[in-house]
């Protein structure tokens, strides 16, 4: 097979040629229009990157596949997907002809190699293994490990009701008895954002929630650096009007209690970012999951059947009989410099594989000096 690869390096350059994948079944939404364009062009500014967008189709000119990548530079020059630590989930977007097939697969990704500028590794993590329903081409070519991060889906087929009696008694009972909790203040009710003045307010709300959450727990925080807070104001600006971006909150009069920020395609939501007011006087009503659970109801009924918790293995997303979706972490080395990158990276993996081995590890490391 002959494959036409074209990188392009600016998102402007890129959509024309990515109509076709674009309005394909995609994997999540983060391969979605909506998000690449403006990933890319909130970060393009910065030193460190320079995008790489790769569209490669057929002899016949049919699409194969896109990739969505940067380049970035430090001591390794590393091309990685387009992610920063924002994308839940990377995967290609699939064309027509991308093959199904390891063979055809591993002759794909030999010509997408080839025509990639010099790196001294290639690192795609968090790479989904199937995009609507059909092999992921970059995972049965380079294979991979199993990664520590895995994503969490509800599929919601029947009727609301329905699937809330699935959850079992003591879930079902918790999340009623919460909601009437919170609702025994007067002023309590759920609300959805429907123009851009009472966005960017519950936007601001959420921000200095999450900021004062991971502050307290000691960690830096980093979604109000300003290419970051960028990204997010736009990508919520430009999504409220046609339904591609929720943000939804708890309130009790002109307190707010908890808020979500998500982002949908098709019948698929996920979940960005969720804060929730940490004074305490709320805690026992579990605004988070309340705010989750009120949110899910109310696309529910605009269609949407696939709710996506995204990452991280957290209580409250069992409680809404979530599924795990595995992820894979690939490297590729392309010089000497990566070598102790790549050490370390298989070392990490033979841990993860051993579950004694791995609490050990985690045990030793928590030990003090």
């Amino acid at each position: 097979m002959t494959y036409a690869v074209t990188i392009d390096r600016s998102w402007d350059d890129a959509a024309p040629r990515w109509r076709g994948l674009l309005a394909a079944p995609l994997a999540s939404p983060f391969q979605g229009a909506r998000w690449l364009s403006r990933w890319y062009e909130s970060f393009f500014g910065r030193a460190d990157i320079e995008p790489i967008i790769v569209h490669v189709a057929d002899r016949n000119g049919t699409d194969v596949m896109g990739l969505p990548l940067i380049l970035r530079h430090g001591w390794l020059r590393t091309i990685e997907t387009a992610d920063l630590g924002i994308t839940d989930y990377n995967a290609p977007l699939l064309g027509p002809a991308a093959p199904l097939d390891e063979a055809g697969a591993r002759e794909l990704w030999q010509a997408v190699r080839a025509a990639l500028p010099p790196a001294d590794l290639i690192e795609f993590s968090k790479m989904m293994t199937t995009i609507d329903g059909r092999p992921n081409p970059l995972v049965l070519a380079l294979g991979g490990e199993a990664s520590r991060l895995f994503g969490n889906f509800v599929r919601i087929e029947s009727d609301w009701d329905t699937w809330l009696s699935s959850l079992g008694r003591h879930n079902r009972k918790e999340l009623a008895r919460k909601w009437r909790v919170f609702t025994r203040d007067e002023r309590a009710r759920f609300v959805v954002a429907e123009d851009r003045q009472q966005a960017e307010r519950f936007y601001d709300l959420m921000s200095a929630q999450q900021r004062e959450r991971i502050q307290s727990l000691g960690l830096p925080y980093l979604l109000d650096a300003p290419d970051y807070d960028r990204f997010y104001r736009e990508l919520v600006f430009d999504g409220l009007e046609d339904g591609s971006i929720v943000l939804s909150a708890l309130k009790a009069g002109d307190e707010f209690v908890a808020g979500l920020l998500g982002v949908a395609h098709d019948d698929h939501f996920a979940i960005l970012r969720i804060s929730a007011a940490s004074d305490g006087r709320w805690a026992n009503c579990s605004p988070g999951r309340l705010v989750i659970g009120r949110t899910m109801q109310a696309l529910h009924g605009r269609g949407i059947r696939t709710f996506d918790f995204t990452i991280g293995d957290y209580a409250h997303k069992r409680t809404f009989g979530v599924q795990r979706i595995p992820l894979v972490d690939i490297m590729d080395g392309r010089s000497w410099r990566a070598w102790p990158r790549l050490g370390w990276g298989r070392l990490r993996a033979f841990v993860r594989r051993r579950p004694m081995l791995e609490r050990l590890a985690r045990k030793v490391m928590r030990r003090p000096a």
